[in-house]
């Protein structure tokens, strides 16, 4: 009896904190952060960003290169102005529009998310969507968004210095308080070392190229 009672609380646990996450992006792209230790990660060094993951789009004959030439310029990079989609259902929260995209290797660690965008998923999930184009978000606070639904274009905004698309969730509404949790990704394919895996329901980690199944 106690074995049950301990198997339908952790059930009851499970079902509140459901959720679907995809990926919030079309086409094949890299893992250049994610993990669960500083090696893999360098947002494990902030609790609110625990587990957060940054994308870049590949691309071209490789199918592995970030840029069309010498990725001199933002605009060289498969990921800018990239459409950046929602990975889960929910209500979004707040939204920055603002910033100006950096030049290629310059950072502006004053407002390290730049233009993002915050969505509810549940009463303790807050995904943040960061580092948009300016002028590109297409949702307002209040609106109730679907997965995949557009959020905006892949920018250089805020403490980023090339084109690319970060994404992490936490318990709480402002960016860099409470902690970050791990995102399990559905339906998804992965390549790993050479080796393909298709769709699968995985957390990520640095040195992946994932796409949508």
């Amino acid at each position: 009896m106690r074995a049950l009672l301990a198997f339908a609380l952790l059930a009851s646990a499970i079902d509140v904190h459901a959720q679907e996450f995809h990926l919030p992006f079309q086409g094949r792209w890299f893992v250049m952060q994610g993990g669960d230790t500083l090696n893999v990660n360098q947002h494990m060094s902030v609790a609110a960003q625990w587990y957060g993951i940054d994308f870049l789009k590949v691309a071209g004959p490789s199918q592995r290169e970030l840029s069309r030439s010498t990725g001199s310029t933002v605009e060289d990079f498969y990921s800018w102005g990239e459409p950046v989609l929602s990975p889960v259902e929910g209500d979004v929260q707040a939204i920055v529009d603002r910033f100006p995209d950096n030049p290629l290797g310059v950072k502006d660690a004053d407002n390290p998310a730049g233009n993002h965008v915050v969505i509810k998923a549940a009463s303790d999930r807050y995904i943040f969507i960061a580092h948009l184009q300016k002028g590109s978000v297409k949702v307002k606070p209040g609106q109730h968004v679907t997965a995949g639904q557009e959020l905006g274009k892949c920018g250089n905004s805020g403490n980023s210095d090339a084109p690319h698309v970060h994404m992490h969730l936490q318990d709480t509404l402002t960016l860099n308080q409470g902690h970050g949790q791990n995102i399990v990704f559905q339906g998804i394919n992965v390549e790993m070392n050479g080796k393909s895996f298709k769709n699968v329901n995985w957390p990520l980690i640095r040195g992946l190229f994932v796409w949508k199944k």
